[in-house]
């Protein structure tokens, strides 16, 4: 469903910067021209996970790759046109940044870059289920589902501690790194090309040349006595001054959890550096968010602000679940460093509504007979700004996002605790279909029952052009009542 939100600015432009992985350091760059976003030509860049092939698509979107430079691991790939036969060394999954140029619906890709966020050996493993669980590298945990994909001939139960991998993805505010894509690497330790990681830096002290990222010590080299530490683009070290920058670190000697520095260098996308780009889209994760007023915000995905407009329109959620940890997708057009949002979209699949009952680590809710929601130490609880333990949400109604775990089971990635409300929401992949019945997590609803239904641009269709358009495994969001212990169920909504 979409929405069309009336924005503000809410505080002053933070620095730009597209929040993506470790690599050669390359930035992607397009000088602009014309008007951009989808309308016209000019010039266009995307950052996130490849998602298909056949030339290349983006966060969904297609780019023609025809004479586009590749570079994949620091290392150009020549004389190599991306397609569906030939990727170039890239694989689904994986995050670049592409920098190119629209001519109305079409996107030529011209430089192709794909990063890394961290490569180093695994210190410990969780699993959950077969397909998901979390992984520590280099002192960060990084999260696996069901949406991480694996290289050839590797999957989660197959990885073991000590091995050396190279992860793709994406860092939330909190440092936890959500994996897309995991490659293992030849060798133990620090392998032949060295440790990398990147995140945000802590406890900097200059007095001893060290700082963390997470779980990880760094310690760096800068006396004037070669050989120094290389320290690329960051302001001279200086007590505490590098605490919260985003940095990318390279080094070759580990010693437990510490890392000796041969490279420091900014993390950033030089947005507030370059001309205006007349279309960008990132996907990342929000890791700050302004002060909501009415329908009015500012955030920020990774390092860069995005600011709605009274065009912007939002697919499947709504402005008040944009919160810290939130995945999201931005586009629309660059000026001064800042993304004016054309469209947002929310990523995680599953959205529920209504109200809680709370059994152990696990919770159900009221209406939804048959869906368990896990809450695990990742889960994000709050209410506002604060932060809740599971307990909070005994007899309360709760919004709730999250992936799927089983055919009625859920695990959640944030929880919010909301004011008393006979709501009841219900979105994820459908299961089944029988005539009027759709079965939702294992939820049966009979849209025979529904007048009201939306395609997946927000216009109205009718129950016959839904019930022809949802197929198995069609993301739908049904939205409904709860009177005593029945649900009357009164809108559908299919989701891209």
């Amino acid at each position: 469903m979409r929405q069309v939100l009336v924005a503000s600015v809410l505080f002053g432009s933070l620095v730009g910067g597209v929040l993506s992985g470790c690599g050669s350091g390359d930035s992607v760059s397009a000088s602009a021209s014309g008007s951009g976003s989808g309308s016209g030509s000019g010039s266009a860049s995307a950052s996130g996970t490849i998602t298909g092939f056949g030339s290349l698509f983006v966060n969904g979107k297609r780019f023609e790759t025809d004479d586009a430079s590749v570079t994949v691991d620091g290392r150009p790939q020549p004389s190599c046109t991306v397609s569906r036969s030939n990727t170039c060394g890239l694989q689904e999954g994986m995050t670049v940044k592409v920098a190119g140029s629209f001519d109305g619906p079409s996107y030529r890709a011209i430089t192709i870059v794909q990063e890394d966020v961290l490569e180093g050996p695994i210190t410990s493993k969780s699993q959950e289920t077969p397909t998901s669980g979390a992984l520590t590298v280099l002192g960060q945990t990084v999260i696996v589902d069901e949406t991480t994909r694996f290289d050839s001939g590797i999957n989660l139960g197959v990885l073991n501690v000590g091995d050396l991998i190279e992860v793709n993805g994406f860092v939330k505010a909190d440092g936890v790194i959500v994996a897309t894509f995991i490659e293992r690497k030849p060798g133990t330790g620090c392998g032949q090309d060295g440790c990398e990681l990147k995140g945000f830096v802590t406890n900097h002290n200059h007095a001893t040349m060290r700082f963390q990222i997470g779980g990880l010590t760094i310690v760096y080299d800068h006396d004037g006595i070669a050989p120094d530490t290389v320290i690329d683009d960051i302001p001279t070290p200086s007590g505490s001054n590098w605490n919260g920058l985003l940095v990318e670190v390279k080094g070759t000697r580990l010693e437990g959890t510490t890392l000796y520095a041969a490279k420091i260098e900014r993390e950033r996308d030089r947005l507030s550096d370059q001309e205006d780009i007349d279309e960008l889209e990132i996907e990342g994760f929000v890791t700050h968010v302004g002060s909501l007023s009415g329908q009015t915000i500012e955030f920020t995905i990774g390092t860069t602000t995005v600011r709605t407009t009274a065009d912007t329109e939002f697919r499947g959620g709504t402005i008040d679940e944009i919160v810290v940890g939130a995945k999201l997708s931005a586009e629309g057009r660059v000026t001064n460093g800042v993304l004016i949002a054309k469209h947002v979209k929310f990523h995680e699949s599953v959205r529920l509504e209504g109200d809680a009952s709370v059994i152990g680590n696990t919770l159900t809710l009221a209406g939804l007979p048959g869906v368990t929601v896990t809450v695990n130490s990742r889960t994000e609880l709050r209410d506002g700004g604060d932060r809740l333990s599971i307990n909070d949400l005994d007899g309360r109604h709760v919004r709730i996002r999250g992936r799927v775990a089983g055919s009625s089971s859920v695990i959640a990635t944030r929880i919010q605790r909301r004011s008393p409300d006979s709501d009841i929401v219900l979105q994820g992949p459908v299961q089944a279909i029988n005539g009027d019945d759709i079965v939702i997590l294992g939820v049966t609803v009979d849209v025979g029952t529904i007048d009201r239904f939306e395609s997946e641009n927000g216009s109205s269709m009718s129950r016959s052009s839904f019930l022809a358009a949802v197929t198995v495994n069609s993301l739908v969001k049904v939205k409904g009542e709860r009177r005593g212990t029945t649900v009357f169920w009164d809108e559908a909504e299919l989701e891209d």
